[in-house]
């Protein structure tokens, strides 16, 4: 057991007062300098922020300075001169909060004895500090940070393991620096996975859902990345996602606004009618055979003809494989409107034949009568193969079918089931199915899916089936692979966990936050970290922020943001509560589980080829002022 007298030139002070973890300390008036120097280093003074060790029997009790202020003194010292007034002596005391003990030369967290009444204070020296900042330096693998704010040259490293298995939150205002710190933790990561087995060997998966694009450029996160670029004007990457996509009615439901009663029920009879028809021998005939008999039901029924005319033009434009559905549409309506109903809306007729000719009498007529319509380019082999124009094609199929047999109220379906085709429409520019499922079909353990050119409705989509889809596939992985993870960063991420949005039904936003929240909540025990960075923390709901494990808190002065970092973040005193508002740029306080303590750490700033798309512009420059 190794027990070190301190040396007397640190010494500061003396304990006046103990409150449980909250000490009261008298500084001497020779101990008021900014800074000190020790065996030839700097060593900063007693400040609010700074660090006090108090020795207490072989062990080092460690403290933090949360106030510093000046009391007169209660008693009158013993002094030559007797007159002497009560209250003429003015002395300085700090508020200090202990938190640890160095014991052995290594630094615990807690506290299991506490310093005495008249107890001697010192200030620490670099090596003290780092052993309290990175207690990882012992015998765990290490993740430097950034440097201990006011103790330059202190270097602050956290244990990998407890950082990056867990859930992290980096907050802070635009311009304070988050981006910069979201970086350069998963960039300085992915080099140190790269010098040990290889970012390519390893079975963890991660994920950046970036909504602005900051990540895309070559040398930013990893060279090694695979950039998804989403797009939902012109062509651009797709997000793979598993078979069953198109057939989760609990997805579909609420992309479509879909109520319980009428609508969900319909969806998912139109879901389970898509498998029967792909589970045909020849579902290329069936289809075929499926538009004919509709067809054929217009026999004798012309006035649902004619209500249905536009819907049926939009049903048979499915059929038609074209890389515009509007173009196909106004194929289909141009070939039905030569029809019409004739002999009081009795019989459907096509005006194009004689008068004697080309009337719907009988379902041997519907060649005939439909000629032009089924003249058209219809390929029903192609409609079996793509899911999401099957679906469009069947719910149409359904709708008109069971509203001409009156099974169904029109007015119940026609307002969703435009809203279900538009969704299925715009879903082929940006998903792929793939049999191998997410985490496989994404190839690079790096991914990052851009979300820039992505409008705006879709980027209320996108990371939900991202979070949701990865979460499923890493609950079955994770069960039985044990060094498997996935980690999805979410930059910007008050665009899709608001709690508060007023743009969207309660039931999305209801099946959003679900989603995750218990990704956040169940995810660490199947290998899923979620890692959110926001400039708004009080527009994000709080299950999510209370559950975060790790917090990179940058400057933030809006009074929610702040309410709501104090009323969520367990791991963070009023001291460093009220440091926030005044943090310079790149300087934030680390705070969480693998942290001993809350610190100010300054964060390095990463190399300008290596930055994300996020910093300021040189407008001065430009402009040649």
């Amino acid at each position: 057991m190794s027990f070190k007298v301190a040396d007397d030139s640190l010494l500061v002070g003396e304990v006046s007062e103990v409150h449980g973890a909250r000490l009261k300390v008298r500084i001497y008036t020779d101990a008021n300098e900014a800074h000190t120097f020790f065996r030839g280093e700097v060593v900063r003074g007693v400040s609010v922020g700074g660090y006090i060790k108090i020795p207490c029997g072989y062990d080092n009790v460690i403290g933090i300075i949360e106030g510093d202020y000046q009391q007169e003194s209660r008693v009158i010292r013993e002094t030559a001169d007797s007159r002497v007034a009560p209250g003429q002596t003015i002395e300085r005391f700090v508020d200090v909060s202990v938190f640890g003990v160095i014991s052995k030369d290594r630094f615990d967290r807690g506290i299991s004895t506490l310093p005495l009444v008249k107890s001697k204070a010192y200030l620490l020296t670099a090596d003290e500090l780092g052993s309290i900042n990175s207690p990882a330096l012992l015998d765990e693998p290490i993740f430097r940070v950034g440097t201990l704010a006011g103790h330059d040259g202190t270097s602050v490293y956290l244990p990998a393991n407890a950082l990056f298995a867990s859930h992290i939150g980096v907050f802070g205002n635009t311009g304070s620096g988050k981006s910069n710190t979201l970086c350069k933790v998963y960039s300085n990561c992915f080099e140190g996975i790269d010098y040990g087995v290889g970012l390519d060997n390893v079975k963890s998966k991660f994920v950046f859902i970036d909504f602005n694009g900051e990540y895309v450029d070559d040398g930013i996160l990893t060279d090694s990345k695979r950039v998804f670029e989403l797009n939902t004007r012109t062509a651009g990457d797709k997000v793979p996602v598993p078979e069953d996509f198109y057939s989760d009615v609990d997805i579909w439901s609420i992309l479509t606004r879909a109520t319980d009663k009428t609508q969900k029920p319909f969806l998912s009879r139109c879901i389970s009618a898509a498998k029967q028809v792909r589970a045909k021998n020849r579902p290329d005939a069936y289809l075929k055979k499926m538009l004919e008999n509709l067809l054929a039901g217009y026999c004798g029924d012309a006035p649902s003809f004619g209500e249905q005319r536009s819907d049926l033009a939009r049903l048979v434009a499915f059929a038609i494989p074209s890389s515009s559905y509007g173009d196909a549409l106004e194929n289909t309506t141009a070939a039905l409107d030569c029809l019409e109903t004739r002999d009081r809306g009795a019989v459907v007729h096509n005006t194009n034949k004689g008068d004697g000719d080309g009337y719907l009498n009988s379902p041997a007529d519907v060649p005939t009568v439909f000629e032009d319509c089924l003249a058209l380019r219809l390929d029903f082999t192609s409609l079996a193969n793509d899911v999401p124009r099957l679906l469009a094609f069947l719910a149409y199929y359904r709708y008109l079918e069971q509203w001409r047999r009156g099974s169904i109220a029109r007015e119940h379906i026609s307002s969703w089931i435009g809203r279900y085709s538009s969704e299925l429409q715009g879903s082929r520019r940006l998903f792929e199915v793939h049999g191998n499922g997410m985490i496989e079909e994404t190839e690079s353990p790096v991914v990052v899916f851009s979300l820039l050119k992505v409008n705006q409705d879709q980027k209320r989509v996108i990371p939900l089936v991202i979070a949701k889809y990865l979460y499923e596939e890493q609950k079955k992985r994770g069960q039985s692979d044990l060094e498997s993870s996935v980690h999805l960063i979410i930059d910007e991420a008050h665009n899709i966990l608001s709690y508060s949005s007023q743009r969207e039904s309660e039931s999305w936003r209801d099946y959003r936050l679900e989603t995750f929240e218990e990704i956040v909540k169940e995810g660490r025990k199947f290998g899923m970290y979620l890692t959110v960075c926001s400039q708004r923390p009080a527009d994000i709901s709080p299950t999510i922020l209370s559950q975060m494990h790790n917090y990179f808190i940058h400057r933030l002065v809006n009074d929610e943001d702040l309410k709501a970092i104090a009323k969520s973040v367990s791991f963070i005193d009023g001291a460093s509560m009220s440091m926030i508002p005044v943090l310079p740029q790149g300087c934030c306080i680390v705070s969480g589980t693998a942290a001993t303590h809350p610190a100010r750490v300054q964060v390095e700033k990463l190399e300008r080829v290596k930055q994300p798309r996020s910093y300021d512009r040189e407008l001065a420059t430009t402009w040649r002022i």
